[in-house]
Formats: structure tokens, C-alpha cells, sequence
């Protein structure tokens, strides 16, 4: 029966307008990003280091004016002069040079010099030209990962890996939040509406919730993978890059870590299936407490967003935190936990974490139902529960 209730309610999906204005969104929006945004391609690594090399240049002025008189600074004049050395030999390398195994040793030296002149305070060195230790430390993990692996230092597929975490920092959060809240908005609601149709189903309320959430996740997650790799192969056939060896940076036990672009995708996909089922879930229990769709998707936003609001009323509130763990891509990139003060927070954390609020919704779900089943008279059945 179950199985038959699940087709029986697969069928209601595919005649629902808004099911289909939901996959087409999905399937034109990472070819349309693209599209728009590969007009300007990124900065080519030469380009990167030209400019790293004037920013270090001036902080160096700066550290030749006080170095004379104290002698903290001219510690870290002299690691700074080090470093400011090595940047140089890197554009050469990457260069007129070409030689991209010295370019990642000097890169190395450049990041253990740079974390030194951390530990002494960044003495003399005004503060819009510090480089930050989340960004030395990044490098070093992306370097040491082409040095293990023996990749090429601007491999075709970096320009490519671009796109691929811009378009995926765009959809994860508050985006991807609205498309599953408008897409489950109503999954108890229309069959409030049809009673004598969908209440004449022997099936149990759980088997019936568990179908829902199964059709509407497979809906989502079928045409977000298809849209992706629809814009994906404009994207690689664009900058010619047919393999993808070129590392991303992830964040996890308090560090980064560089993970080939598969793994990467891997990541964001289950992090964002995970999401989906959660929302999903979420989107059902909305609907039993408040039987309105609309309040449904400004319910689930407002929840989105009270880690926000008791942020900027100087709140930690840091079991607040686990409703902000849906935007996956700030989870692996670490910016929720740099945003919320909380270096616990990586990708396997954030997963468990979800995986356990989804469990406490389902149990949530089921006492809700429980108790109006036994609450309303035996004489009406069809009246019992949801």
C-alpha cells in the first residue's frame, strides 16, 4: 500500500503547476549564472601574485619607516624582507621561470614566515595590509595538495572550480531554504482540501508523511543535480577544462584542508540532500501547527534568521547555531564558523547535527499526531489526526 500511496501521490506532483515551475527554476539557473558570470574570467595566478607583490611592497614601506626605532618591528622587518624576497621569485617562476615546483616551496617558506610575523603581532604593519592567518593557512593547505599530488599550478580546471563554489555559495542557504519551503509548503494542506479523496487511503499518517517527504526530496534533488550538470558542461566546455584534479579549499577539525573538485561536490550534494529532508520534515510540522502555507514559508524563514537577529542584539545564543548548519557551502568553506565565533563548526559536525534535528522533528511529528488521534472522538475517523 505504501508503495501505491507514493504513486498515487507522485502523480499529484506531476500535475502541480508549481512542482514544474520549481524543477524549471532549477534547470535554467546554474546555466543563466554561467552564462552571465564567466563574461569576466578570474584572476590568472600571475595576475593574483603581481598584486600580492605591490601589497607587500607597501606594508614594507611601512616597516622601513619604524624599524630604526623599535626593535619589535625590525623583528618582523626582517622576516617580512624574507618573505617580500620570496613573492618576487614566485612571479618570476610563474613566469619568464616556469618552474612550478620551486613556485610551491617559496609559496610554503612565504606562509611559515608569514605565521611567524602573526606570532610577533604583525608589529608595524598597518592593518589593511595584514594578510589574515584563515587566508596564510588556506594557501598552505592548497599548496602542500598540488605538491602531494603533483598537479599543475594553474590547471585548466581552476577557472572552472570558480564557478562551480560561487554558483554553489549561491544556492546553499537562505535560496535554497525558500525553493524546498515553497515546494513543501502544502504537502498536509492539500489533503486537508481533498479529504474524501486522499483520507481513503488505508496507510499509516508516518508512511504517509515518510511518502511526501521522499517524492518531494526526489522532485528537488533530481532536477538540482540535473541543472547543475546541464551548467556544468557549458562552464567546462567554455574554458576547455574536461578534468577537474585543480583542489578547493574545505574547513574541518578547526583547519583547512584541500579536496579534489569530486569530493568537494560530493560534499555539498549530500550536505544539501541532508538539508532538503530536514526542511522537508520542517515543512510538514509548520503545516500541522499552523494548516496555512503561507505561514509556512514565513515561519521557516523567520527561524532561518533568529541566529541573525540575536547576533546583532549582542546575543552568542550559540545553541541558536545548528539552524544556520542548512547553508552548507559556509559550513565547508568555514565562514559560519568565522561568522559565529564557533571553530567547532565543520562539515561533519554540521551533518550530524542536522541528521539529529531531523530525527527530533520525526519524533515531534509523530507525539503531535499521537495525540489528536487520541483526542478526537472515534465516532468521526475520518476527522482523526492529519
Amino acid at each position: 500500500m505504501f508503495w501505491k500511496y507514493t504513486l498515487f501521490e507522485t502523480k499529484i506532483l506531476l500535475n502541480n503547476r508549481k512542482s514544474w515551475f520549481i524543477a524549471i527554476f532549477l534547470l535554467i539557473f546554474f546555466t543563466l549564472f554561467f552564462m552571465y558570470y564567466s563574461q569576466e574570467e578570474p584572476l590568472s595566478l600571475a595576475d593574483q601574485k603581481r598584486s600580492e607583490y605591490n601589497m607587500s611592497a607597501a606594508a614594507f614601506e611601512y616597516l622601513d619607516l619604524f624599524r630604526h626605532d623599535l626593535p619589535e618591528v625590525a623583528e618582523v622587518y626582517d622576516y617580512y624582507t624574507q618573505a617580500h624576497s620570496l613573492i618576487g621569485m614566485q612571479t618570476w617562476y610563474i613566469g619568464k621561470g616556469k618552474d612550478g615546483d620551486q613556485y610551491i616551496e617559496n609559496g610554503l617558506e612565504i606562509n611559515r614566515l608569514r605565521l611567524i610575523i602573526h606570532e610577533l603581532g604583525n608589529e608595524g604593519i598597518p592593518d589593511h595590509l595584514i594578510v589574515p592567518k584563515e587566508d596564510i593557512l588556506k594557501e598552505d593547505a592548497l599548496l602542500r595538495y598540488i605538491k602531494e599530488n603533483n598537479l599543475p599550478i594553474e590547471s585548466d580546471s581552476y577557472a572552472t572550480n570558480h564557478y562551480f563554489t560561487n554558483v554553489l555559495a549561491m544556492v546553499s542557504g537562505l535560496l535554497f531554504l525558500v525553493i524546498v519551503l515553497i515546494s513543501g509548503n502544502e504537502m498536509l494542506l492539500y489533503e486537508r482540501r481533498h479529504l474524501s479523496v486522499m483520507r481513503g487511503f488505508p496507510i499509516s499518517f508516518m508512511s504517509k508523511i515518510t511518502s511526501k517527504v521522499l517524492i518531494q526530496f526526489l522532485h528537488i534533488s533530481a532536477f538540482l543535480l540535473l541543472g547543475f550538470y546541464i551548467g556544468s558542461i557549458y562552464v567546462a566546455n567554455k574554458f576547455d577544462a574536461g578534468e577537474f584534479s585543480f583542489p578547493i579549499l574545505v574547513y574541518q577539525n578547526e583547519n583547512y584542508i584541500a579536496v579534489s573538485t569530486g569530493q568537494y561536490l560530493l560534499y555539498i550534494f549530500l550536505g544539501l540532500a541532508l538539508a532538503t529532508i530536514l526542511i522537508l520534515f520542517l515543512s510538514i510540522l509548520l503545516n500541522m501547527l499552523f494548516k496555512n502555507a503561507f505561514a509556512s514559508i514565513l515561519i521557516g524563514l523567520g527561524i532561518f534568521i533568529i541566529p541573525d537577529i540575536t547576533m546583532a542584539a549582542g546575543f552568542k545564543a550559540t545553541f541558536l547555531h545548528p539552524i544556520k548548519y542548512i547553508d552548507i557551502n559556509k559550513v565547508l568553506t568555514g565562514e559560519l564558523a568565522t561568522q559565529l565565533g564557533n571553530s567547532s563548526i565543520d562539515y561533519w559536525n554540521a551533518m550530524a547535527t542536522l541528521g539529529i534535528i531531523t530525527v527530533i522533528l520525526v519524533g515531534i511529528i509523530y507525539g503531535i499526531n499521537k495525540f489528536h488521534y487520541h483526542k478526537v472522538p472515534k465516532e468521526v475517523p475520518l476527522e482523526k489526526a492529519f
